[in-house]
This record gives structure tokens, sequence and C-alpha cells, in this order.
């Protein structure tokens, strides 16, 4: 969790108000974030966008579930 959502107590990025699109987020999104995303596979803006639709708790829920290793 990046240090200005931990500021405003918030508990992802995903309930910032300040980017609608969170790409525009140079805090969350810049050239480490994406590099590390490639190397682990992973999709942080994709994710934090899957909490703003569904909320955080069924987002965990679907992770508890989910078959990907």
């Amino acid at each position: 969790m990046k240090a200005c959502a931990m500021e405003r107590r918030y508990a992802t990025c995903a309930e910032c108000a300040d980017f609608q699109n969170l790409k525009e987020c140079k805090k969350l999104y810049n050239i480490i974030s994406r590099f590390f995303g490639f190397i682990f596979h992973t999709d942080r803006i994709g994710n934090l966008n899957r909490i703003r639709n569904i909320g955080l708790d069924k987002f965990k829920e679907e992770k508890m579930t989910d078959d990907k290793p």
C-alpha cells in the first residue's frame, strides 16, 4: 500500500477519489511497479479496479477461491 493511502486511512488505493483512472497516479503506476507486475505476472491496477467494482470483502472472497497458483 502506498504511503498516501495509509495517511488517508484507506484500506487500499482503490478508495482514492483523486484518480478515476488509477493509471494516472504516478505513485501507483510507474515504471518500477510496471516492471514488477511484468516479472511477477500481477495486475495491480486491474485488481484495484475490481475492488472498486465489487468491494474489498468480495474481492478477498474471490481470491480465496481462485484456482490460480
